[in-house]
C-alpha cells in the first residue's frame, strides 16, 4: 500500500497516489464492458427488427404480385424467381414451399443451401385463392452478428483509449507528485540543514558578544585601575570620550566634557605646546610624550599629568582624531 508521505531520497518504494490511475483503470474497464454488452444487446435487437421488417415486406411483396391465374408449375417457380431476384436483400436467403401436397422440394430456394436454423429462420403462410404457400426467410450471419460485433468493438476502441489515456495522465501525475515529494523532502533537509547553520551562528555571535563585553570590561577595569584619564579625539581636538576618572582627579562631569576641546583643560600657558605635540604625533605616526598641567574644575589648582599622544590613521581618509592617557605626575 503506497502512501503520500513524503519520503527521504534514500528511501525506496512506490509513487504516491498510485491508487488512483488503478481505480481508473479498474472503473473505466468495467464501465466499457458493461457498455459494449449494452450495445451489443441493442444493436442485436435493432438487427433482429430490421430482419423482421425484411422478412414481412417479401410476404407482403409476394402477395401484392400473386398473378390472378396460376398454376403451380414451372411458370409459377420462373415467376418466383423473377419477384425475388429484384426484391431479396444481399443478406437473406428464401425458401418457398407449397403447403397443398405432400412434398420436400420447394418451388424456390435462394441462399439457403444446407439445414435451415429454426433459431434464425422466419417462417408465414401465404394463402391467397387456391395458392398455400410457406415463406422462410434465412438470415445471413452478417445480419445478426455484424452490428453487434461492430458496436462490441467501438464501445471497447473508445473506451479504452479514453480509460488507457485518463490512466497516463493520472500515472504522470503521480510520477510529478513523486518529483514534488522528492524536492519537498530536499528543501526540509536543507532548512534543517539552515537552521542548524544559524543555530551555530547564533552561538558564535553569543560567544563573540559575550568576549566583547568581557573585554571592555576588562578596559574599563585596567582604565579604573590605572586610575589614568582616558580620552577619545577627533581630527579637530573635540572630546568624543573621556574616562570617568576626570571627575576624581579634576571634578567635572564626563558628561559636560563631551564635544569640547579638550586642550580647554588645559592651564592656558601650555596649550600651544599641547598643540604641538597633536602635529608631531600625526606627523611622526608613533606616540608622543608631555608633561603638561590640567586645570581643575575651580580653575585655580592644576594637576601635573604625562600625557600619551597616538594620531589615529584611516587609510582612506587619513586622520580620523587621537587617542590619549593623562598620568598623574608628583603624587597626586
Amino acid at each position: 500500500m503506497d502512501s503520500s508521505k513524503p519520503r527521504s531520497p534514500g528511501q525506496t518504494g512506490l509513487w504516491p497516489g498510485l491508487w488512483v490511475p488503478l481505480v481508473i483503470l479498474i472503473v473505466g474497464l468495467t464501465a466499457t464492458a458493461t457498455m459494449a454488452h449494452f450495445e451489443s444487446s441493442r444493436a442485436s435487437e435493432l438487427a433482429e427488427a430490421h430482419y423482421q421488417a425484411q422478412h414481412q415486406a417479401l410476404v407482403n411483396l409476394l402477395l401484392a404480385r400473386v398473378p390472378t391465374r396460376a398454376s403451380e408449375n414451372a411458370s409459377t417457380q420462373e415467376w418466383l424467381h423473377s419477384v425475388f431476384d429484384e426484391a431479396l436483400p444481399p443478406s437473406l436467403g428464401v425458401r418457398v414451399d407449397t403447403l397443398s401436397r405432400h412434398t420436400k422440394r420447394p418451388l424456390l430456394q435462394i441462399r439457403t443451401q444446407g439445414s435451415i436454423d429454426p433459431t434464425r429462420a422466419l417462417r408465414t403462410e401465404v394463402n391467397y385463392g387456391d395458392f398455400s404457400w410457406m415463406l422462410t426467410t434465412v438470415p445471413s450471419r452478417s445480419l445478426l452478428e455484424q452490428s453487434a460485433n461492430s458496436a462490441h468493438r467501438n464501445v471497447w476502441l473508445s473506451g479504452g483509449t479514453l480509460t488507457l489515456v485518463a490512466t497516463l495522465l493520472a500515472l504522470f501525475q503521480c510520477r510529478r507528485l513523486h518529483g514534488q515529494s522528492l524536492q519537498i523532502v530536499d528543501l526540509e533537509r536543507r532548512g534543517t540543514g539552515a537552521d542548524q547553520h544559524i543555530t551555530n551562528l547564533q552561538v558564535e555571535k553569543s560567544i563573540l558578544r559575550q568576549a566583547l563585553n568581557d573585554s571592555e570590561q576588562r578596559s574599563r577595569d585596567l582604565i579604573a585601575l590605572s586610575g589614568a584619564i582616558i580620552s577619545e579625539l577627533d581630527e579637530m581636538g573635540l572630546i568624543g570620550f573621556i574616562s570617568p576618572q576626570v571627575a576624581e582627579l579634576l571634578a567635572r562631569a564626563p558628561a559636560d566634557l563631551i564635544g569640547e576641546p579638550f586642550e580647554r583643560l588645559i592651564e592656558p600657558g601650555s596649550r600651544e605646546n599641547f598643540r604641538r605635540a597633536l602635529t608631531a604625533a600625526r606627523a611622526d605616526h608613533s606616540i608622543e610624550r608631555i608633561d603638561l598641567p590640567l586645570l581643575h574644575r575651580d580653575e585655580e589648582t592644576v594637576l601635573n599629568v604625562a600625557i600619551r599622544i597616538l594620531a589615529l590613521q584611516d587609510p582612506v581618509h587619513g586622520l580620523s582624531g587621537y587617542r590619549l592617557g593623562a598620568f598623574a605626575q608628583n603624587g597626586h
